[in-house]
């Protein structure tokens, strides 16, 4: 057998031609786990290694199963182009609760809109403010609570009211119903 030095070509290895060999020498070892020695000893210490046990240990081989073939991957229930789409279908909206609305009219003169019932009520700290003839605000909290009526409306009226352009400026707008943008982007506005 010929014995070869890489002196003899006048230079040492470079890092990639050492890299390469380290990767040859990985592939033709590999990586296997067939067997592992349990060795215990006197004192019951338990050691686990690759070669057999001293002589005054007790030995016993445990056997690794090889690992699993790979998986393919799920398959996610998402729409995909080639398959066809699933959407969920809505059933159509019912006659009565769904397509009626509510004015709901304070006995203070305020006026707003709401896609369920009224509150029979507003409490003392939702009633108005009140200007003193000084023109110095006082809250108007000595009478408890202001009466609320409501009348039925069909709900395209209440949201137009609800939208409209000018709706901020009206007293009692601050309790028109509203939703969120994120209700809304995900279709549970009811108004659209």
């Amino acid at each position: 057998m010929r014995k070869v030095e890489f002196e003899s070509c006048g230079r040492s290895m470079r890092w990639h031609e050492w890299l390469v060999g380290l990767f040859l020498l990985g592939m033709f070892a590999g990586v296997r786990a067939e067997s592992v020695y349990k060795c215990v000893d006197a004192r019951g210490a338990v050691a686990y290694q690759e070669r057999t046990c001293a002589v005054t240990q007790r030995q016993s081989v445990i056997d690794i199963p090889p690992p699993p073939a790979l998986a393919p991957s799920p398959h996610y229930a998402i729409d995909r182009p080639d398959a066809p789409s699933t959407r969920i279908a809505r059933a159509p909206r019912e006659r009565g609760s769904r397509e009626t609305a509510y004015e709901c009219r304070v006995s203070d003169g305020r006026i707003f809109y709401r896609l369920g019932a009224c509150p029979h009520s507003l409490g003392a700290d939702a009633s108005r403010e009140s200007k003193t003839p000084r023109g110095k605000d006082s809250s108007a909290r000595g009478g408890g609570s202001v009466h609320v009526a409501s009348r039925q409306i069909p709900r395209e009226q209440a949201c137009r009211e609800i939208h409209r352009a000018g709706a901020i400026g009206r007293d009692g707008h601050e309790f028109d119903e509203h939703f969120s943008t994120y209700e809304h982007n995900l279709g549970r506005d009811p108004c659209k």
